[in-house]
């Protein structure tokens, strides 16, 4: 990982790292960085496998956390290399071109957070949301609830049942029931009464 690091920061300039784990290590560089680290990770660094690309929304901060996961299977060692864009109006620079399979990537960001990818193929093309048009669904400021009042008629649901008072009703029974056989046992064993 120290090689790692220092190869980055030398060329690119890391804002941060950390060894997470024996065979796991994380990077965090600016966004402007993030396609050549990439490049040079996987050309000379070993790093072929686009293991996951997924996306933290950090609200607060107004901020998209881009987290690139590559592993380098011959030294069984993952890298998670991120970068944070600004949440409004969210653009980051696409890799399809290193790893073609981080085009559904990139598709399923752009839908669920808006997140644009110039130059990526299907971008706006329906993927999971079929005609969807309101706000970014996994954004953490989407409304859920009032989207589904607005969105869907009302429907009750279930009653709800207490697990708790089922057990309680099926101990209950159980317990009756074998007091009942007890009573039957008992009066089985009983001599009967002359005519």
């Amino acid at each position: 990982m120290d090689r790692i690091v220092k190869e980055l920061d030398g060329r690119f300039g890391v804002l941060a790292s950390r060894q997470q784990r024996p065979d796991l290590g994380a990077v965090e560089v600016a966004a402007k960085d993030v396609v050549a680290s990439l490049e040079w990770l996987k050309r000379h660094g070993g790093y072929i496998h686009l293991t996951h690309f997924s996306v933290v929304d950090w609200l607060e901060d107004g901020q998209f956390q881009l987290v690139y996961i590559v592993t380098d299977p011959r030294a069984h060692y993952t890298l998670m290399l991120s970068a944070r864009i600004a949440r409004e109006d969210a653009e980051a620079e696409s890799i399809h071109t290193l790893w073609p399979e981080a085009v559904t990537y990139e598709q399923e960001h752009n839908e669920m957070y808006g997140i644009r990818f110039p130059g990526s193929p299907r971008q706006g093309v329906d993927f999971l949301l079929e005609g969807w048009t309101a706000m970014p669904p996994m954004r953490r400021d989407f409304d859920t609830v009032k989207y589904c009042e607005e969105t869907y008629d009302f429907r009750p649901g279930r009653r709800h049942v207490d697990p708790k008072e089922v057990r309680a009703k099926f101990q209950a029974e159980r317990k009756r029931q074998a007091e009942a056989e007890k009573v039957a046992a008992a009066n089985a064993n009983e001599p009967e009464p002359a005519p």
